[in-house]
Formats: structure tokens, C-alpha cells, sequence
């Protein structure tokens, strides 16, 4: 059974919403040339889904030994695979990121900070080899 994590998807989204809003605010003031309004509407349509494809994911355990970044709109952005076997350690750096040690180079995760230890926890069962690097504060 896969298990499921939230990602915090907490401060891109402002950024991203603030975008769309400067986005849209020059969509209206251009609506005054109406020979163009359906390739402005056609362009905010598509930046409102692209920033929902890309932003907005969650973090799965699969059965078959992997994380899985998977996108809630899956538009224009490919699930992302990380095996567990490859981890090496685990690092908590804030209350919502995790920093993961791989094989070559780090992957840094931003986990709901209700779901961060139980995400730890169960990488741990999986791959007793991981080293799990207490934060220094």
C-alpha cells in the first residue's frame, strides 16, 4: 500500500497567485483593444493551469522502494522517482523541509510539518541503513 505525505506547497503559491494577479490585472486593462480578447483569455487560462501543474504535489512511499513527487494536475510536469535504496542519510532543516542525502548529490523536500516525522520514520523502516542527522539549533 503506497503511503501518502502532503507537501507544503505553502509559499510558492503566494508567489504564483500574486503572478496570475498581475496577469489578470493586465488582461483588464488591455481589454480595451477588443480585437484581441481571446488570445488574452486563452493566455491567462493557460498560465492559471500551468502554475497549478507545477506548484502543487504531494510526496508518496511507494511499495516498490521509491518516493514519489507526484503532481496533483499532472498537465505539463512529470512525477519524479528517488529510490530508497539510495539515500543515505536524512537531515530535518526547518519545521517543513527535509534535506535527503542520495548517492550523488541531495534532494531537498518540502514536507507538511504534521507529516515530516512520520515521512522520517517510514523512509527508516524501509532502509534501516539511513542516518538520520538530528537539526542543530
Amino acid at each position: 500500500m503506497d503511503k501518502k505525505f502532503k507537501a507544503h506547497n505553502g509559499i510558492e503559491n503566494l508567489f504564483w497567485t500574486a503572478l496570475a494577479i498581475v496577469l489578470l490585472i493586465a488582461i483588464v486593462l488591455k481589454l480595451n483593444d477588443s480585437s484581441n480578447i481571446w488570445a488574452n483569455i486563452l493566455y491567462f487560462t493557460f498560465t492559471i493551469l500551468f502554475i497549478l501543474s507545477t506548484t502543487i504535489k504531494e510526496y508518496v512511499i511507494t511499495d516498490l522502494n521509491f518516493i514519489e513527487i507526484r503532481f496533483v494536475l499532472r498537465l505539463f510536469s512529470k512525477n519524479k522517482r528517488i529510490p530508497i535504496g539510495d539515500i543515505l542519510g536524512i537531515k530535518k532543516q526547518k519545521k517543513n523541509q527535509i534535506r535527503i542525502d542520495l548517492v550523488r548529490g541531495f534532494e531537498i523536500l518540502r514536507v507538511s510539518p504534521s507529516d515530516i516525522d512520520a515521512m522520517i520514520t517510514e523512509l527508516t523502516d524501509r532502509n534501516p541503513r539511513i542516518k538520520v542527522i538530528k537539526e542543530v539549533e
